[in-house]
């Protein structure tokens, strides 16, 4: 990575030029990350209302009472979350959507999976979430996009595509059949007409990216539409004689993040398999067509688009603690940090006295700049990205319950934080470098 030391003002000028107003913190904020609302059970995608101005959060619960002798519990826990208002300084937060299904398999509910993804949908008051079917069995992988209808005080779960189904039937990747939704895009083709809009649904496990078109028609109150289901984009996956992905294999793309410009382009994020180096950002026209590419990411789990600007977020980035080095370490900082564009060291949670060591970053480029130049700062295990074109907001701690990770032996980063969202602050921004590939070939 190029530290900015000598010159740091110079540098300073390019970036301030370089990056948008949207990523420096508003008029009369205090300088540094702003937390928009904490308290959350590892907190995943974020979206937009219909009217762009509230956000939703996907919580993906702390698991339940309900163990299996693997040690997976499952409860009701996962939970859409709705912030109107986050970027003034008293936000309304509530619960719209509550008492999904959520597994955790570790302690404390940390790192569970449900409600990984949510969109709301040309219906008013209906919700799309990315997750697993309430009514199956708790413990099976019934991975489902599930329609949530908002009706007074009473919200109801209807099973709205089968992603499991689809998998087992069709199998994009040729490999192991396994379904994970992990985000929810609705495009609406006709804002002004009838419902009449589609769902893309990225499947981490599926290692595709599904398209549901309902049958709007057809959906009742106790019954969900009917609906096609086609692959609209995958990628290879390199398996075993038994049908299991091959670890020794080429890095995966694992999509796990979705998000669309004015233009109606659709950008994917891909996990990369954790690999440094390995992840990647794919820019699709609306027919799935392939218009651009970013590479050199780690462990992708978040992007937004704002403009001709690009966020992404890096799970781990850019170097997971499993696959060596330090957490948050990166080349030129033996203690981990990062040298800002004034010199400083910049550290990851808001009013931190030291550099955090939970690891994670959220970069951000010019999508038209020839040079790729790319800027960073430390987020700790961010998850998704949004932007309103002022603000850019990331759930933080997303592997996370509400009350954070105590430090221990089974913990490699020291004590996290608890899920949250925050308003980002770019003013203090790094350059940081594409990650060359390790490991595999991709």
């Amino acid at each position: 990575m190029r530290r900015l030391g000598t010159g740091a003002l110079a540098a300073a000028v390019v970036l301030s030029a370089a990056l948008p107003p949207a990523v420096a913190h508003g008029r009369g904020e205090a300088p540094g990350h702003r937390v928009v609302v904490d308290g959350l059970d590892n907190p995943r995608q974020l979206n937009w209302t219909n009217d762009g101005a509230d956000l939703l959060v996907a919580e993906a619960g702390r698991g339940g009472p309900e163990c299996s002798p693997d040690g997976a519990c499952a409860g009701p826990s996962g939970a859409v979350t709705l912030v109107e208002r986050p970027g003034s300084r008293s936000p309304e937060v509530s619960t719209p959507v509550e008492g999904l299904l959520s597994i955790a398999t570790a302690p404390g509910g940390v790192a569970a999976v449900g409600v990984n993804g949510v969109d709301t949908t040309d219906v008013p008051g209906q919700y799309l979430v990315a997750g697993y079917d309430p009514a199956g069995p708790p413990m099976a992988n019934g991975s489902l996009l599930v329609a949530v209808q908002e009706a007074s005080d009473v919200t109801s779960v209807l099973a709205w595509a089968d992603l499991q189904a689809a998998e087992e039937e069709l199998n994009p990747d040729g490999a192991q059949v396994h379904s994970n939704p992990y985000a929810v895009l609705y495009v609406d083709e006709d804002p002004e007409g009838a419902p009449d809009g589609y769902a893309l649904v990225a499947d981490a496990g599926a290692n595709t990216v599904w398209k549901v078109v309902p049958d709007l028609s057809t959906q009742t109150d106790e019954q969900a539409p009917e609906y096609e289901i086609t692959a609209w984009a995958t990628w290879p996956t390199t398996a075993l004689p038994d049908g299991t992905d091959d670890p020794a294999g080429p890095a995966e793309f694992v999509p796990t993040s979705l998000t669309s410009d004015g233009d109606g382009n659709v950008y994917v994020g891909g996990l990369g398999s954790e690999r440094p180096g390995a992840a990647s950002v794919v820019k699709f026209d609306a027919d799935g067509t392939e218009l651009d590419r970013w590479d050199g990411f780690t462990a992708v789990t978040g992007v937004a688009v704002d403009g001709e600007h690009l966020y992404v977020s890096e799970l781990f980035g850019p170097t997971p603690p499993a696959l060596g080095g330090e957490p948050g370490a990166e080349e030129g900082a033996a203690d981990g940090s990062e040298e800002a564009a004034d010199g400083t060291a910049g550290a990851a949670d808001p009013g931190a006295e030291e550099p955090a060591q939970v690891p994670g970053r959220v970069v951000v480029l010019h999508t038209g700049d020839p040079e790729g130049a790319r800027w960073g700062v430390d987020v700790p295990l961010p998850a998704d990205l949004a932007t309103d074109g002022r603000r850019v907001y990331a759930s933080v701690n997303s592997l996370a319950p509400a009350e954070g990770i105590p430090a221990g032996p089974q913990n490699p980063f020291g004590a996290v934080g608890g899920g949250a969202v925050w308003a980002l602050d770019f003013s203090q921004a790094r350059r940081v470098e594409p990650v060359a590939t390790a490991g595999p070939g991709r």
